[in-house]
């Protein structure tokens, strides 16, 4: 592609980003301050152990505080698809303020759609933070995807590629400025054929998003314990394996695909006990019943 046609189609990708991109002002300084102060105490509530478990996921320079849903993460092995909500009621419900003062404010002014939100999350960044270049995952969430910025101006980036070891990442197609106060909404183009991120240089000072979204109804789930007892029965171990339900659940669906392609056992994986943090599993046997 000549360097002509290569300007032809950046613009037309931009322009498709933009036109799936609605931003809004519709709360005024002292609503922003409210919402901030609310933020504080869920972080209080979460030190002080009055959340439940999965409610938190604490990383380097970002926590997040689920509500109404949580879902498992793509990775860069298993790719776009893999994502999974958890178990029904692992999470806290989404909190009486954040119906009342923030989705019902956008529901009157018809940003939001009525019945809409059912999984908010709450992403609290320090300086420096990031979250790497995805899609949010279609067979989970529905569009549009609505946000609030807070505590301090951002900016949300399109199309840009990560490297690691050190992070670091390519300059944007489109950098979306995200002010205090912005309700932004990602439809179509911008939701579906197009990765965005929030890069580490774009985080100067602390500062918090609201997610609003809808979850499917027919959105994938991950097993419950009871599920999982159950789930036993179709295969026999060979040695003996300790897996979470995150975990679990992705053995479980590689054997039924193997079995389904004529396998009587499948490969998992083995607990890595030298990593505190980050366990691993390599090569157990379980062989189908």
């Amino acid at each position: 592609m000549n360097l002509y046609n290569q300007n032809v189609e950046k613009k037309n990708i931009l322009e498709k980003i933009e036109q799936s991109i609605r931003q809004y002002f519709v709360f005024p300084e002292q609503k922003l301050k409210n919402f901030e102060i609310n933020i504080d105490e869920i972080i209080k509530k979460a030190a002080n152990g009055q959340l439940k478990e999965y409610t938190i996921d604490c990383r380097p320079l970002r926590n997040k505080y689920f509500f109404g849903e949580r879902y498992t993460y793509g990775s860069r092995e298993n790719g776009l698809g893999s994502e999974r909500l958890y178990p029904k009621d692992t999470v806290d419900r989404i909190p009486n303020w954040i119906t009342n003062s923030l989705i019902n404010p956008l529901i009157e002014a018809k940003i939001l759609p009525k019945n809409y939100v059912n999984s908010v999350v709450i992403n609290d960044y320090q300086p420096g933070g990031c979250i790497v270049s995805h899609i949010d995952p279609p067979q989970i969430f529905d569009r549009p995807i609505i946000s609030l910025s807070l505590f301090s101006d951002s900016a949300l980036c399109f199309g840009c590629k990560f490297q690691y070891k050190p992070l670091r990442c390519s300059t944007p197609l489109l950098r979306l400025d995200m002010p205090r106060g912005a309700v932004t909404s990602l439809s179509g183009f911008a939701a579906n054929e197009i990765t965005h991120c929030v890069r580490p240089e774009d985080v100067t000072q602390r500062r918090a998003v609201i997610m609003l979204r809808r979850v499917h109804n027919c959105a994938p789930r991950l097993p419950t314990e009871n599920q999982i007892s159950n789930s036993h029965k179709i295969f026999k171990k060979i040695g003996s394996v300790v897996l979470n339900p995150e975990e679990f659940s992705k053995l479980h669906l590689n054997l039924l695909k193997w079995q389904n392609e004529g396998n009587s056992f499948g490969r998992i994986g083995k607990r890595n006990k030298n990593k505190r943090n980050f366990t691993r599993y390599t090569a157990n046997y379980y062989k189908m019943v």
